[in-house]
């Protein structure tokens, strides 16, 4: 990561200051038996995983089943209902979403949507003041070519966001984000809508965020995608967890297949 990307945040928003041997130990991210209702509906129900430093977690499962509303509870837009969300050791349940982003936390949005009247260095402006503290315009506005020259899209910083392709604008969720400087990066469907030749550049990019350091948690209906940039796949079904291992112990697992993946897709797999 380039001066302006890589420096390291000058506090800590948590108020306590781990050891360096529980910053070592603990996974980035971990949430512990999360429950989230919305009245009688359970849409996350005793989640429990992990997310070490440096890996790039897929989250697959049918609509409904509860993704979305996971990243929201780790963004902080919603609270849970009951357990607990750990990032590098601490319980951040009741951090609200500026915080965890400074704390390093970024996210996509599923629906993307430019700051009408901003162009599109100047809405990748908003990601770097929004995560980064003590930056001025000049700052900001350098922040915002080097994220925009990752993502390619550099080229087009002067461009309204109304002036931008489907892949252009997945991009530019991705470069506000990436403008925060964040550790953990969490994609919610930033390939849906694309072609093959685009998923696979998105797939290109995300593996250059991870070996820049950031770690992804990726929710994606694309599976041959997911399967290729994934280190692990979590499987959800009615907001629960069915399945987390490697890819392909995943895609071959008699519950993925019957929940989510059909018998098509394993027939595919076996004619292979």
């Amino acid at each position: 990561m380039s001066d302006a990307l890589s420096q390291p945040m000058a506090s800590n928003s948590f108020g306590t200051n781990p050891s360096s041997a529980e910053q070592h130990n603990a996974p980035l991210l971990q949430l512990v038996d999360i429950t989230k209702r919305f009245g009688g509906l359970s849409a996350v129900k005793d989640l429990s995983f992990s997310l070490q430093q440096g890996e790039i977690l897929g989250v697959i499962g049918p609509n409904g089943a509860g993704k979305s509303t996971m990243v929201n509870l780790i963004g902080g837009s919603l609270a849970p209902t009951s357990g607990t969300i750990f990032y590098q050791g601490h319980d951040i349940n009741r951090l609200p979403p500026h915080r965890r982003a400074r704390l390093g936390i970024a996210r996509t949005f599923q629906l993307t949507q430019p700051f009408i009247g901003l162009d599109i260095r100047e809405n990748v402006m908003v990601g770097a003041f929004f995560g980064q503290r003590g930056l001025n315009r000049t700052g900001a506005s350098r922040v915002a070519d080097e994220v925009l020259e990752r993502v390619n899209l550099a080229h087009k910083a002067t461009f309204k966001g109304s002036q931008l392709t489907i892949a252009d604008r997945k991009r530019l969720e991705i470069a506000r984000a990436l403008a925060t400087n964040p550790q953990l990066l969490l994609l919610d469907e930033v390939m849906a809508g694309l072609t093959s030749t685009e998923v696979a550049q998105a797939v290109e990019l995300i593996q250059q965020i991870n070996k820049m350091g950031v770690t992804v948690l990726i929710i994606e209906h694309i599976v041959h995608a997911i399967a290729t940039v994934s280190n692990r796949i979590l499987v959800l079904h009615h907001g629960q967890k069915i399945a987390e291992d490697e890819p392909s112990q995943v895609l071959s697992d008699p519950k993925v297949i019957g929940a989510y993946l059909g018998e098509r897709y394993a027939k595919e797999r076996r004619a292979e």
